[in-house]
């Protein structure tokens, strides 16, 4: 599959995890050469690094993850077996595999044993408490790096492959409870109405008018209760939710457990090798409990400054010892500081303390590799800071774009219900007040051709339910020939001359919905917006292109836009063609709408929010 912009981030936060890997290879690489391990020793020493490398790449089943660990552990054996402890045998990878491919609660436990073996190892091969401890913290440091940022990149990818689930989920919850509401609301209110137009079917003229003025007025009131909850889910505001992960866990705890774990290094440092005396171990420790203070409070400016300052002032005193933290404050400026200003800064920093550890080096005579592992120490110190920033960073922003995609998927649905009420379900309730009344103007004139509109009243009622029920499943479906002919009886029982002309062949059915769509949200315009005497209606062109044309002779004043403010109105109507649509004024009140549909139009199709197909119209996402 090809990538696409879109997979940028995922691929930079990939980038830092690898960076990482490889700044930790050349450490255990010039750390090996310090301590002259043989080239033999060296070579084997990389054997755990390929199952390592395998555990990170990709997401595993679970039987070939722990195939890949028990790899792991036997290759980081296999040098005990051919060169003895004659190499440089800290267990990084074993502690990194183990939080990497087993559940937490195992792997913590398990974690915690490997360094105790290691401390415990050391000091079986004769090495003394500050190399046995340093020895369990360098091991401690690099599992806890390669895993942190393994867990955060995996999150990262998981967000960004299932960015789509929660706008789903949002969206299959807010359809399941609009039908609820519609179906409370609306749905025994039309119950109502057709059970009072049957009756008037069966009943003399005299207590039939009275169930027709009923049901008439029921009508009404809830074709204007239609319109306020059209408004009100128009209106309606989705309130934005809190950012799910304001900061990984994950990246706070290792951060502060590697910080923790430069201060104790600190402190070791200047009791054993600097032999400081009490009062500077007392103030060296002081420094030190304000900079993790300052890590766990929340970070700001303010706090960045104070953090700086014990970060830098105490170099003039022991920079031997005090080192170790300075990495912490490269990484906070590559953090905090715009670039290229942070990443001048950073390189400012780094270079001084290059060349601090090479005038060490020269003046105390140690090797130039030892200088050379212990500068990337330092640098995979900061870019550990640097990287978890950078991590954490986009994890909010994918999970927050997890729940704008939510939000933007349930106000569509709100909108398009919105305007399917107003367009659909409004016009046949419109249709069910006028032929209503129609049909008890008939009741003194004509009885039985009164008993004939009651009739199919009731017809227009319980289609006007079934189509209650599909607003909320988005799957409304109508056909053209039935709108037409419905179109005709409604502009005629509202006292409008009104003609039809068909210039087309059968139309494909996507087409013939989308056109019997717009064909009735533009008469319940007509009847809604105008006092119209007369509305021709044509239908014409070809399979590739249709027109729909409809013009009347009612236009009240002001301009066409204005009457689409009064409801859904033209702006819908242009939705669903795409804009393909003209609206146009003519001397004498005449008033004239042409809309285009192609051969896919608009709003139609799939469903966009991969739900599930659509089997009819998609009307509002046009």
């Amino acid at each position: 599959m090809a990538r696409t912009a879109d997979d940028l981030p995922l691929r930079l936060a990939g980038g830092m995890l690898w960076a990482s890997f490889g700044i930790l290879f050349y450490i255990r690489t010039m750390s090996g050469v310090w301590r002259e391990v043989a080239p033999l020793a060296l070579l084997l020493t990389m054997a755990s690094y390929p199952p390592l490398i395998a555990i990170l790449a990709r997401r595993w089943r679970p039987a070939v993850r722990y195939g890949l660990l028990s790899a792991l552990v036997l290759l980081y054996l296999l040098p005990f077996l051919v060169v003895g402890p004659e190499w440089d045998w800290m267990p990084w990878t074993v502690a990194a595999g183990v939080l990497c491919v087993l559940p937490a609660r195992p792997a913590w436990p398990l974690f915690v044993l490997v360094l105790a073996a290691t401390g415990a190892a050391a000091a079986l091969l004769g090495y003394g408490v500050y190399d046995s401890i340093w020895f369990m913290i360098v091991t401690a440091d690099d599992g806890l790096i390669v895993f942190s940022l393994a867990a955060l990149v995996g999150t990262a990818r998981r967000l960004h492959d299932t960015r789509g689930e929660l706008a789903r989920l949002a969206l299959v919850r807010e359809r399941l409870r609009l039908d609820g509401e519609l179906r409370n609301v609306l749905g025994g209110k039309l119950r109502a109405i057709a059970f009072r137009m049957r009756k008037a079917v069966r009943e003399e003229p005299v207590d039939a008018r009275h169930d027709i003025r009923e049901g008439v007025g029921l009508a009404r009131r809830t074709l204007a209760e239609v319109r306020a909850t059209a408004g009100a889910y128009r209106a309606t505001t989705i309130a934005e939710p809190p950012a799910r992960i304001d900061s990984p866990r994950l990246a706070r705890f290792v951060l502060l457990a590697v910080l923790l774990i430069q201060c104790v290094l600190v402190m070791i440092n200047l009791y054993y090798v600097d032999e400081a005396g009490p009062t500077t171990l007392a103030w060296a420790l002081l420094g030190l409990i304000g900079i993790v203070i300052l890590q766990v409070l929340p970070q700001n400016r303010a706090a960045f400054v104070v953090q700086a300052l014990l970060f830098l002032l105490p170099l003039a005193v022991i920079p031997g010892s005090w080192d170790r933290v300075l990495s912490f404050f490269t990484g906070k400026v590559l953090l905090t500081v715009r670039p290229p200003r942070s990443w001048g800064i950073a390189g400012v920093v780094l270079a001084g303390h290059l060349a601090w550890l090479l005038y060490e080096a020269a003046t105390r005579g140690y090797p130039l590799s030892n200088v050379l592992a212990t500068f990337g120490g330092h640098v995979m110190l900061a870019w550990l800071v640097y990287s978890l920033g950078r991590l954490t960073g986009l994890i909010t922003v994918l999970d927050r774009a997890r729940h704008e995609l939510a939000q933007a998927a349930v106000r569509r649905e709100r909108t398009r219900v919105a305007r399917d009420l107003h367009d659909v379900l409004g016009f046949s309730l419109s249709a069910v007040a006028l032929k209503g009344e129609l049909a008890e103007r008939l009741l003194e004139t004509d009885p039985d051709r009164a008993r004939t509109e009651l009739a199919a009243l009731v017809a227009l009622v319980e289609r006007a339910l079934v189509e209650l029920e599909s607003i909320a499943g988005d799957r409304v479906e109508l056909r053209l020939a039935a709108e037409l002919d419905t179109a005709l009886e409604v502009l005629t029982a509202a006292g409008i001359e009104a003609a039809a002309q068909v210039e087309t062949g059968p139309l494909p059915a996507e087409v013939d919905t989308a056109v019997a769509t717009a064909l009735r949200e533009t008469i319940t315009n007509v009847l809604r917006h105008s006092q119209a005497r007369t509305c021709e209606m044509t239908i014409s062109g070809t399979d590739e292109l249709v027109r729909l044309r409809v013009v009347n002779d009612g236009a009240m004043s002001g301009s066409p836009t204005e009457a689409g403010r009064h409801g859904s109105g033209l702006g819908s109507l242009a939705q669903r063609t795409g804009g393909r649509l003209a609206a146009v004024r003519h001397p004498g009140g005449r008033f004239e709408v042409v809309a285009e549909f192609g051969s896919d139009p608009a709003g139609l199709g799939g469903d966009p929010d991969g739900v599930h197909p659509v089997a009819g119209s998609q009307l509002g996402d046009g």
